[in-house]
């Protein structure tokens, strides 16, 4: 999948030279955090009028979330981080993806320059946006509003909401879920379990001192970290930018007050099933499948280990069902 980065200071600038765009471009146009279910639809979209139109399937998306830049709410944290977001959009069929660095400039924009300076020029011939879409200065622009601006040369597409037990899928549907340890409801909301990847550093080693040597996640992204406790999960080693083999395990998120006092930062300790080697400096993606319990102090160690062992086992039951994925 090509990449191509749009990163505007006039707004103009970065655009790909004419001889290098697409002849045509069927475009689905979001942020597209967590690229959920409704999202895929979207998408699919897009790329089913690519198909049907024999045009380029392209998705474009911004960095970072337009609300930072705005200041409106905080948003730091995301559910997909860039790179993991452009892996899942190359899975739903997408050929090239535009990433919009959006910053107050760009906030500035207005609807109809978005269209007529950005689209038009890229040579957009379908967009497919969600029910709710809105773009340009303060959000002034709609679908409406993207048909007229195209001047009859840009078809539009609008997807509609896509439905979970009564309620609209969205990813702060999913944050909210998370945020309560559901991880079987925020895997239904996405499509897939939640993931999050990190690199494998060093910690105290207490954990091989219980008998239970825990792989300590460092993440390079800003994820939305599920509430603190402890999951049951599967992780696999990202080799070249692929998973490989992938084991059982259980992660704990949290801030280890048996051992430790006035900690603020949750630490996230990956004990992996069956695997007895090193993992320092490596990549693992950890999918989070099911939440076992909430993280508290422990009178003693032996009572936590004791509660580890129980974990585990807790953990192998409700992970059988995977090992036929």
């Amino acid at each position: 999948m090509e990449r191509i980065d749009l990163f505007y200071s006039a707004f103009i600038e970065g655009l790909p030279s004419e001889a290098a765009r697409p002849e045509g471009l069927s475009l689905a146009v979001g942020f597209f955090d967590g690229v959920h279910r409704g999202h895929a639809e979207v998408i699919r979209t897009a790329v089913q009028e690519a198909k049907s139109r024999g045009l380029t399937a392209a998705a474009m998306t911004f960095d970072p979330h337009p609300r930072v830049v705005l200041g409106k709410e905080q948003y730091f944290t995301v559910l997909t981080p860039l790179d993991e977001k452009m892996e899942r959009l190359r899975q739903l069929g997408v050929d090239t993806v535009y990433v919009i660095a959006f910053d107050r400039d760009f906030a500035a924009v207005t609807a109809e320059r978005f269209v007529r300076e950005l689209l038009l020029p890229l040579g957009v011939r379908t967009v497919a946006v969600g029910f709710d879409f809105t773009f340009g200065h303060r959000g002034e622009g709609n679908a409406d509003k993207l048909r007229a601006f195209g001047g009859g040369k840009i078809d539009v597409r609008v997807v509609n909401p896509v439905y979970e037990n009564g309620a609209k899928v969205s990813s702060t549907r999913i944050r909210a879920e998370l945020a309560e340890g559901r991880c079987e409801e925020a895997a239904r909301l996405l499509g897939r379990p939640f993931e999050i990847r990190g690199t494998v550093v060093h910690g105290d080693a207490r954990g091989r001192l219980l008998g239970f040597p825990t792989a300590n996640l460092a993440l390079a992204d800003p994820y939305y970290i599920p509430r603190n406790g402890v999951y049951a999960v599967t992780v696999r080693q990202i080799t070249d930018g692929a998973p490989a083999v992938r084991y059982w395990g259980v992660l704990n998120v949290g801030l280890r007050p048996t051992f430790e006092s006035g900690a603020t930062v949750p630490r996230l300790e990956a004990h992996l099933f069956d695997f007895d080697g090193d993992l320092y400096g490596q990549e693992l993606s950890v999918a989070f499948h099911a939440f076992l319990r909430p993280e508290r102090k422990f009178a003693s160690v032996d009572e936590l280990v004791a509660q580890i062992r129980d974990d585990a086992e807790h953990a192998k039951r409700l992970l059988q069902p995977q090992k036929a994925l």
